[in-house]
């Protein structure tokens, strides 16, 4: 239905029933701040969760991806079943924090992982296409934001202008 002929048929209900239009659409504006007050509220009370938590995941990510390569340290079976384990820990603890698109790459890099270990024994290396793709998951590929990116996003790193404009 067209706006104008539904603001039309409100003020005609409203006339028949006695109820000033004003009235009524100053109730109705009222909800939606309302509304719109408390979604505010708790976006900002999520937002200070996923900055208190998603650290946690970060650590996790620079432990058996980053520091892992920079040590030289090889990807084994162990390594993914490790990784693996931190993950699952971790999603017990702070997972539903997580938004839905990081919680799809969290449980894509789980699976990832999860073959890994079990189809490599634990001090067999890891195929050199498992270990990229895991990276891929976690860092980004082909065109794909990885899970770092998404963590960056949510806690809003990528909104650089609007950060520096609340703290000003």
């Amino acid at each position: 239905m067209d706006a104008g002929v539904t603001a039309a048929v409100v003020a005609a209900i409203a006339a028949l029933a006695g109820v000033p239009l004003a009235g009524l659409l100053s109730h109705r504006s009222a909800m939606t701040t309302v509304r719109r007050e408390v979604q505010q509220n708790q976006f900002a009370e999520i937002l200070k969760k996923r900055i208190e938590v998603y650290p946690q995941l970060w650590h996790i990510h620079i432990f058996y991806e980053t520091n892992w390569d920079l040590d030289q340290k090889p990807k084994t079976g162990a390594w993914a079943e490790e990784y693996r384990d931190a993950l699952k820990e971790l999603n017990l603890s702070i997972g539903v924090f997580f938004s839905q698109a990081l919680y799809e790459k969290f449980y894509e890099l789980r699976q990832e992982l999860d073959a890994a270990a079990r189809s490599t024994s634990a001090d067999e290396l890891v195929t050199q296409d498992c270990v990229e793709r895991i990276r891929a998951i976690v860092y980004g590929g082909g065109g794909r934001p990885g899970l770092s990116t998404i963590e960056k996003d949510d806690l809003g790193s990528y909104r650089s202008i609007e950060l520096q404009r609340r703290i000003e």
